[in-house]
């Protein structure tokens, strides 16, 4: 015999407690490798939406630029600028201090506004239609 002696109830509750034991260390790695699935998942997810977003402030930016180098009235060329520095100023870094959904709805809409102030007309057939039709895209 062994010079250990276990008490019996010791053993059963050793075996009751074996299938809660592998429960939890079941539980725990599932935890932690959903983690790691979801932390791949995210940065996947939130390069894609950087990348849209970055291409969507560059052709606006680009088309700023562009802009500015042909004559306009003083309040357009005022909303030229405050776009082009709305860009300029956009966090580069990931900040979760910064306020990116604002920064964001803030560069559209004074995009929308300078498109209004442009009169921009896109798809006109005719020097007519050109002018009674407004398209407020950029």
């Amino acid at each position: 015999m062994s010079s250990e002696t276990r008490d019996i109830n010791e053993l059963f509750d050793d075996i009751v407690l074996t299938e809660e034991k592998h429960a939890t260390r079941g539980y725990e790695e599932g935890i932690k490798d959903g983690r790691a699935l979801g932390n791949q998942e995210g940065y996947q997810f939130g390069y894609n939406q950087g990348v849209l977003l970055g291409e969507e402030l560059g052709t606006i930016y680009g088309q700023v630029v562009a802009q500015q180098q042909l004559p306009h009235t003083e309040k357009v060329q005022r909303t030229l600028q405050q776009l082009r520095t709305l860009i300029e100023q956009f966090p580069l870094d990931n900040d979760p201090e910064a306020d990116i959904i604002g920064a964001v709805e803030l560069i559209r809409n004074t995009q929308r506004r300078l498109t209004a102030q442009l009169g921009t007309k896109k798809g006109a057939t005719t020097v007519q239609e050109s002018e009674e039709r407004k398209d407020f895209s950029f």
